[in-house]
């Protein structure tokens, strides 16, 4: 009896069935082959006489001679280079050439680049800021000696015999009679007043040029001995020369060769100590400020300067200009 807990209690093994047997072919019966006929006889080939050769010269044993070889040269050739094809004969070439104009074409943008730098460079230097006006040095106020009278500003100067006379408008320019032949004010324009000092100097200026900054203009300068005239140069980005507060102005000093007064008793032979007698605003280790209170530019349009004097050993420089601040 079969276990019931057994699956494979009652299997029963495969048995695959009987293949049938395979009829076996029966090979039919050869035919009988025709006999071949005999092969006939080939007839012998005649045989041509060889011609006579003639005897040549004799080959003389290789001892003692030069090998053929022997001409040749002993270093080996060089090896021809081999010939370039018309697709690949210039590809050497042509990237040479790309990798020339690549390096050309950056040498041209670096000198684009410096040379736009330096444009803006010299635009800064040229183009300062709006409202630019000089700044007055650092000074401090001289104890002035007692009983020494303070002079009073006075609406212009005495008239010279002959020379310059400068004041807190402008100059003038005498004749030896003491009659003025000329008059500028600081905000004229310039080109008349070089031509009046070139007649009075009796020789044309030399022209120099100073560079602005973000405080002040560039100015033009128109120079003689010992006396200098600055006119403004303006660019395109500036304020219009009706706005600048200065103009022009001037600077002179113990070279000059011509009489030349002030309305405030500066004269060019003074030290330090008598230009300081003299009763200056503001002074400091030999500069001095006077009229620091003419800086009317901006309350109504005039342009009323004070002046800068500087003492350097035996030179006095007297600059009279637009001064920012008292």
């Amino acid at each position: 009896m079969s276990d019931p807990n057994d699956p494979f209690a009652d299997f029963e093994p495969y048995e695959p069935p009987a293949k049938p047997e395979r009829a076996k072919r029966e090979k039919a019966p050869r035919e009988p082959r025709e006999p071949r006929e005999p092969r006939q006889p080939r007839e012998p080939r005649e045989k041509k006489p060889r011609a006579s050769r003639e005897p040549g010269p004799k080959r003389e044993k290789a001892s003692g001679k030069p090998s053929v070889m022997a001409g040749w040269p002993d270093e080996p050739l060089a090896p021809r280079p081999a010939e370039r094809g018309d697709d690949d004969g210039g590809g050497g070439d042509r990237r040479l050439l790309v990798i020339l104009s690549s390096i050309a074409g950056l040498l041209v943008v670096a000198v684009v680049v410096v040379f736009v730098i330096y444009l803006t460079q010299q635009s800064q230097r040229q183009e300062p800021a709006a409202d630019p006006v000089p700044t007055a040095p650092a000074t401090q106020s001289i104890p002035q000696p007692s009983g020494t009278p303070q002079p009073s500003e006075s609406p212009s100067a005495p008239a010279a015999t002959s020379g310059v006379a400068v004041t807190a408008d402008g100059f003038t320019i005498a004749d030896e009679s003491g009659t003025t032949t000329f008059t500028h004010a600081w905000a004229d324009d310039a080109a008349p007043a070089v031509a009046a000092l070139t007649e009075l100097f009796g020789a044309a200026p030399a022209e120099d040029f100073q560079n602005g900054d973000a405080e002040n203009y560039a100015y033009k300068i128109y120079a003689w001995e010992g006396f200098r005239l600055y006119d403004v140069f303006l660019s395109e980005g500036n304020r219009p020369r009706a706005e600048v507060p200065a103009p022009t102005f001037i600077s002179f000093d113990s070279d000059i060769d011509i009489p030349v007064t002030d309305d405030f008793g500066v004269e060019l032979d003074m030290s330090a100590d008598e230009v300081a007698a003299l009763g200056p605003d503001s002074g400091q280790r030999g500069s001095f400020v006077f009229g620091s209170d003419r800086n009317t530019f901006y309350q109504d349009g005039q342009r009323r300067f004070g002046a800068a004097v500087t003492v350097e050993g035996s030179k006095v420089t007297v600059t009279y200009t637009f001064r920012a601040g008292r």
